[in-house]
């Protein structure tokens, strides 16, 4: 492994440093004291007796303050730490930002601390800093240290993170969970925050360092993923110890999720927390496409041609050009096109995929360590390129590696012999392992796109994957989400993060704390089972199977909902019980025999439950979801960049609607046939929704125009008549729905199929 520090610190004022990845911290140990520490706690002018605790607030008063210091985070950590101290006691603390040091401080990036009194004047004791620097010593960066007594309770660690960590961990000692991103569909439900009119913390001793270093969220291909989502989202990931985000260049080179639309948010909201910054993804067409440069694709394939050095150099000079526009990337992603196979004359040239990968992967690295040392890039083992490549073509020991188990069965755990279908991954990470000298990184898919949302919970598995990975010396975890979806994988969000921190965590005592803190001890078994039953990964049972486990689950979900108190737990499963409705209505279509009636049905009701429940935080309607409703006669391809852009757009509005069902039949001068024009709150703050239709020639509607008021998860319908004339044309037509908010702001408008016989 290499710990080297690749951070740039050559910067000129106000310039965005890129912030370092696998950095060996030196700690606090003989760190010069800041300017204003006393060198004896005694000193201190509201000492209380040595052994009590320390008091925060008492009598509607505060009693301590937040003292802080340094850069990366820790400001806004001191920030955070006042903040919910407030909601915690209903009491504001004094916020003091302590002196420049006055000397060297090697190794201190930033603290926080609580120090008895209100006065602000007294530092930090020196014997605090001299014992933080002793705990520290020689930790990795992101390890953080919490020592208090009742004159100082000191937060702070190794990295510019460190600081932020150690306040959302002391505020969990009070009580504070943080389950998840503050997402519109939770209604405020996201997190829990006790109320305590008096507020005293006893001494603390505690350090906490990273299992691994490297710890991501992904957004991957972006449908739900919105300029509003990204601050709630990055703040989860603070809290629960992440320190990655990956948002693609250009997902597919479609122009519809790429990075620059929302960079500013990025590069603000993952500033305030130190997080680092990851981009690049599928395609180097992304940087080189095709129709730009028909030249540099002469081997006839996705990939450009790698052997022609005129073409390697433009294309590394395009990644090079991108970075140099954006300091605050700390890593990209180097990857091949998400295609099954490299074509002929590059696998001629070199033998493998991963031989081809290779060589674009090695050059783009040998052109940054001397143009940009601050960016590491990373290769992804995926599909074709999932083993290493031959000795000849190792990567570069700066190379990151994300080993990518796309087609894994997530019935057993990756290194289980017993399930077979993995065994392949786990020879091949092994042989990554063994060749490969760099980082070495998990990218897994508890989440994935092509479950529709459905309830997937495979937690003994994920357990038992970090397990052994861990064995193997795994240096770091990612997944991806979506906030669509979010509430139904909520604790595999939080599992994952918790494991990627601590690999030795017990799954089965965090599922039950997890239960009791969210949903109370009453409804905790209830909840237990319904996890149990969602644990089958559904590409490798049948609808049949699934539907009785889903059945029971729903079951379980509705004695829980009999038990629980309070809003938030209710909230939570009324949320739940809606997903479980929409995979209900997803075994249907996979139940019901090919060309009937009861085919199409059961289309119809997915596609409703769907639509309905797509802003609800339980389900997406991305490609494979809208391949369900469709069927084999409705496809269109997984690049399609209308409909991908559809729904982006949906996720970004105040509001939305649609009609149902989405295909209408009608006969020439026939009857009437009934369409419902509905819609939906998007952010959770109420509109009025303006909608009118647009029908062509032939087709009359009645009415043609309403107004839909909506609110949270109560959306809003009308019913329309809708006919054809007697000459009305045969063949396929389109009705399109506007919509509007009651200040005019336009939405995203709907289209109806209709088909005349």
């Amino acid at each position: 492994m290499n710990d080297a520090s690749h951070e740039d610190r050559t910067l000129t004022p106000g310039a965005v440093r890129r912030r370092g990845l696998l950095v060996g911290a030196a700690g606090l140990a003989g760190a010069a004291l800041l300017q204003g520490t006393t060198a004896n706690r005694a000193e201190a002018a509201t000492a209380q007796p040595a052994g009590t605790p320390l008091r925060v607030a008492s009598g509607g008063r505060a009693r301590a303050s937040v003292l802080w210091w340094g850069g990366g985070s820790a400001e806004f950590a001191a920030a955070e730490l006042r903040d919910y101290l407030h909601r915690i006691t209903g009491v504001r603390l004094p916020l003091h930002a302590l002196p420049a040091p006055g000397g060297d401080v090697q190794g201190v990036t930033g603290l926080v601390a609580l120090h008895a009194g209100t006065g602000g004047r007294d530092g930090i004791p020196a014997a605090s800093l001299a014992d933080a620097g002793h705990e520290l010593a020689g930790a990795p960066e992101d390890s953080f240290t919490l020592l208090g007594d009742d004159t100082c309770l000191l937060l702070t660690g190794n990295g510019d993170r460190a600081a932020l960590y150690a306040v959302y961990a002391l505020l969990e000692r009070t009580g504070v969970r943080f389950f998840a991103p503050a997402f519109p569909a939770y209604e405020g439900h996201h997190e829990y925050v006790p109320k305590i009119r008096t507020l005293t913390l006893p001494a603390v001793r505690v350090t906490d360092r990273p299992g691994s270093p490297l710890r991501r969220q992904y957004a991957e291909e972006g449908f739900s993923h919105t300029a509003a989502s990204l601050p709630p989202l990055l703040d989860w990931m603070a809290k629960n110890r992440l320190n990655t985000f990956v948002y693609p260049t250009d997902y597919l080179g479609l122009g519809v999720t790429t990075y620059d639309g929302v960079r500013d948010v990025l590069v603000r909201e993952s500033g305030k927390r130190a997080l680092r910054i990851e981009t690049g993804g599928h395609g180097y067409d992304s940087f080189l496409p095709k129709t730009d440069y028909p030249q540099f694709y002469a081997s006839g394939g996705p990939l450009f041609d790698i052997y022609n050095p005129e073409a390697l150099a433009a294309y590394v000079a395009k990644v090079l050009a991108f970075l140099r526009g954006r300091p605050e990337i700390a890593v990209f992603d180097c990857w091949p096109p998400d295609v099954g196979a490299f074509q002929k004359p590059i696998l001629d040239r070199y033998g493998s995929p991963a031989n081809a990968e290779s060589v674009v992967v090695n050059e783009l690295v040998r052109v940054l360590r001397e143009e940009l040392p601050g960016v590491r890039v990373e290769r992804i083992a995926y599909a074709s390129t999932v083993r290493p490549p031959d000795p000849e073509y190792a990567s570069d020991p700066e190379v990151i590696v994300d080993f990518a188990p796309y087609s894994r069965n997530y019935d057993g755990h990756l290194g289980d012999p017993a399930t077979g279908a993995n065994v392949p991954f786990a020879n091949a990470l092994r042989a990554w392992r063994t060749t490969h000298r760099g980082p070495l990184a998990m990218y897994e898919y508890y989440r994935r796109y092509r479950w529709r949302s459905l309830p997937v919970h495979p937690l003994a598995t994920i357990a038992g994957d970090v397990g052994f990975e861990s064995g193997l010396g795994i240096d770091g975890y990612g997944m991806y989400s979506e906030p669509g979806d979010w509430i139904t994988y909520e604790h595999v969000q939080a599992l994952f993060a918790a494991l990627a921190w601590d690999g030795t965590l017990d799954a089965d005592a965090f599922l039950d704390g997890y239960l009791r803190a969210r949903f109370g001890d009453g409804a905790a078994e209830a909840l237990r089972r319904y996890y149990d039953l969602t644990r089958f990964d559904p590409d490798t049972h049948g609808p049949a199977v699934l539907t009785t486990h889903y059945t029971q689950a729903r079951a379980a979900l509705q004695e829980a909902t009999g038990q629980a108190t309070g809003a938030g737990p209710r909230t939570l499963l009324d949320r739940l019980t809606r997903n479980l409705d929409i995979a209900l209505a997803d075994m249907r279509i996979g139940l019901a025999p090919a060309g009937s009636a009861e085919l199409d049905t059961a289309r119809r009701e997915y596609r409703a439950l769907v639509h309905r429940n797509r802003f609800n935080g339980v389900c997406l309607p991305n490609m494979q979801a809208w391949w369900r409703w469709n069927g084999p006669q409705g496809q269109a391809p997984y690049d399609d960049a209308r409909i991908r852009q559809g729904v982006v757009d949906t996720y970004a509005s105040p509001a939305a609607g649609f009609g149902n069902p989405g295909i209408l039949v009608l006969e020439p001068g026939g009857d009437s046939v009934a369409l419902d024009v509905e819609a939906q709150d998007v952010d959770f703050t109420g509109h009025s929704v303006h909608w009118s239709a647009t029908a062509p020639d032939g087709i009359l509607l009645e009415p043609a125009s309403g107004t839909l008021r909506v609110r949270g998860t109560r959306g809003a319908a009308q019913r329309v008549a809708v006919r054809a004339t007697a000459d009305a044309a045969p063949g396929t037509q389109r009705i399109t729905l506007d919509f509007r908010l009651a200040d005019g702001t336009p939405l995203v408008p709907a289209e109806v199929v209709v088909g005349i016989r």
